[in-house]
């Protein structure tokens, strides 16, 4: 085996003179022209976007021919005797030997000078900070006869530190994957593929920095983002987006279009929106390690073959390029603050009265569709049919409910199929004993423990009979509301739907809705007229439920005054920030702003309604499509120096 070192970016110059030469002994390789037949050979191409020389300092190359070691030689780079891209090439020295077993490259990157390297052949390469190898490539592949191959070697920040445990196998996107390579799916060696020094390199300054736009983040199970491209700037053509991530360290990278290592343009037709690939979502987006993305719509994606210009990789290398985040700059928190819990208890009337609202063209899609919404996901949910008895004045029935308390998930179909049972609904008007229901409700509510939760809440739907029927035992259903929010914290919502033409109405129902939702710290919802007011009611207390209150995040910037909450409206594509506020609080929800709460994260006043306003337009602007509307995820924005972590 021989081979041909072309360490620095012109690949015909060798660096490393003295020891050139002794690889080129004895090759076989007939050089680069003379031949009867194409050469055979491998070209490893090794690149990187890590800060050199403050993060990388020395690159070591190992060669294996089946199990057998066959070179080992590290290269300082810090000190401008070999840069970064480089290549060496790797030849057979007969005819056999191309045929025979596979070859191996490894390239390691180094935090450290390493002399012995070359000699002994020994690293460490562990997780351990402290670790000699910043950060490992290996790929094995058979010899293609008469081909010139080129095996891409990036040196990758996303890969810093991950230990592939399997010899076999080396970190594509932080995740461990087999080393194995197809020689097929490789191109022919050409300079252009992996030196920034013609005219189809990749200009960051021209793609990337010229037209740098912010971006949403849509789903952060999938790590989707929308880019939030201005109106004044030239229209996207389908894939031409380019991204950029922030690591940790604060270095940068500019991400290839690719479905392992970069990202991926899920929607051919929509040209802003983008997924991270899914190793490096799960592996560096989630666990925090990148901590900022942008975007711009200027070019072409760029390619895995396609390398960065001369200039532009200089800068990234030296961390001086324009996207160069300082400490005191705000970094994005990558988890989604998680809202806390909360229980929802429905009683809803099944009289006579109420038959337009059960069967498929009831309030069976009313009462579903908002419940797909992802802002329900943490809803413990109960329900039950009104009319109570009179015997549930003294024991309630009502404390277990019909169906729940479940998750939403668990539960949405059961309730979905009682509301559109037609057999469900009663022949007759008889007393609906709210009272006594009310009762019951309040003490099933009374079991989730108030500082576990944001809210626990009762909903009344129907359309007649809201008074007392108990005689005073237990009290009206006003006085219950009242007494209930003010001693438990627990709300009472009441919708009150349209009645057929004849109904009999002792009291008004909408006067006295209104007064038991008053008490109970809320508005009644009156859909007497306007069918739609119970598709938006629904959805507003499944928004008061499921927002405003989250739980506390993985990390709390220390100064609680340097962070901020952001949301995107997925509509407008709108940003929205939430300064921090300390007068925020559960004795003072008017001040608007955000403040820490015992155990989480609370949102006040103005910019609690107004994200409540953006998740109701939101989902009633899906929902008039029929479709589940996305989840608008509230971001935590702190000082990046409360993130960094060196490699």
């Amino acid at each position: 085996m021989a081979y041909r070192e072309h360490l620095g970016r012109n690949r015909g110059k060798s660096i490393a003179r003295g020891l050139a030469t002794a690889i080129l002994i004895g090759s076989a390789v007939c050089g680069w022209g003379g031949c009867t037949s194409e050469p055979t050979e491998i070209v490893a191409g090794m690149t990187t976007q890590l800060q050199v020389p403050k993060y990388l300092k020395t690159v070591g190359v190992v060669v294996q021919l089946g199990g057998r070691l066959v070179f080992c030689e590290a290269y300082e780079v810090h000190n401008g005797s070999v840069t970064l891209p480089s290549t060496l090439g790797v030849a057979p020295e007969s005819d056999e030997e191309a045929g025979s077993e596979p070859v191996t490259v490894h390239v390691l990157g180094f935090r450290s000078e390493q002399p012995d390297f070359a000699t002994d052949c020994v690293a460490t390469t562990t997780k351990d900070e402290d670790a000699d190898v910043l950060v490992v490539r290996r790929r094995r592949l058979p010899y293609v006869p008469d081909r010139i191959v080129f095996l891409p070697m990036p040196l990758r920040e996303s890969c810093v530190a991950a230990d592939c445990d399997d010899e076999e196998e080396t970190c594509i996107g932080g995740k461990c994957e087999t080393m194995d390579i197809e020689p097929g799916s490789l191109a022919d060696y050409s300079d252009g593929l992996i030196f920034g020094n013609t005219n189809t390199c990749f200009s960051v300054d021209r793609c990337l920095y010229e037209g740098l736009a912010p971006v949403a983040l849509q789903d952060p199970a999938t790590c989707t983002f929308r880019a939030l491209w201005p109106d004044t700037a030239p229209a996207p053509q389908p894939g031409h987006l380019n991204v950029q991530v922030v690591y940790q360290s604060l270095g940068t990278e500019v991400l290839d279009l690719d479905a392992k290592e970069g990202f991926i343009l899920p929607e051919p037709n929509d040209p802003l929106t983008f997924q991270l690939a899914p190793n490096l979502c799960e592996s560096n987006y989630q666990t925090g390690r990148i901590v900022n993305v942008v975007a711009s719509a200027l070019c072409p994606a760029k390619r895995a073959l396609q390398p960065i210009c001369d200039d532009d990789l200089a800068d990234i290398q030296a961390g001086t390029g324009p996207l160069q985040i300082g400490a005191d700059d705000l970094c994005t928190n990558n988890q989604p603050l998680v809202q806390k819990a909360s229980a929802l208890y429905i009683l809803m009337d099944r009289s006579q009265s109420m038959a337009e609202f059960f069967g498929p063209e009831g309030l069976q899609f009313a009462i579903d569709l908002p419940l797909t919404n992802p802002i329900a996901a943490r809803t413990q949910l109960g329900f039950g049919f009104l009319p109570a008895a009179q015997s549930d004045c003294s024991v309630s029935s009502f404390s277990t409910p019909s169906i729940g308390f479940a998750d939403v998930e668990s539960v949405r179909l059961p309730i979905g199929d009682a509301v559109g049972d037609m057999s469900n609904l009663l022949g007759s008007d008889p007393d609906l004993y709210l009272d006594g229901a009310m009762q019951g409700a309040h003490v099933a509510l009374s079991a989730y423990a108030a500082a576990d939760h944001n809210r626990r809440a009762l909903l009344v739907l129907g359309n007649r009979d809201l008074a007392q029927h108990c005689g005073g035992t237990p009290a009206a259903p006003a006085t219950q509301a009242l007494d209930a929010f003010n001693s438990q914290g627990i709300y009472t919502y009441v919708m009150v739907l349209e009645s057929p033409l004849g109904t009999v109405h002792a009291t008004d129902p909408v006067f006295e809705g209104s007064i038991i939702a008053s008490n109970g710290g809320t508005q009644v919802f009156d859909a007497t007229s306007d069918g739609a007011v119970a598709l938006s009611g629904v959805q507003e207390i499944i928004n008061d439920l499921g927002s405003c209150l989250y739980d506390l995040p993985a990390h709390m910037p220390s100064q609680a005054t340097t962070a901020e909450l952001s949301y995107v409206h997925p509509v407008t594509q709108l940003q929205t920030d939430i300064p921090h506020n300390g007068a925020c609080s559960e004795s003072n929800l008017g001040a608007s702003g955000w403040n820490e709460a015992p155990n989480g994260v609370r949102i006040c006043g103005q910019a609690c309604q107004n994200l409540r306003d953006v998740l109701t337009e939101v989902a009633l602007f899906y929902g008039g499509q029929g479709e589940t509307a996305p989840a608008v995820p509230v971001l935590m924005r702190v000082p990046c120096s409360e993130l960094v972590s060196l490699p």
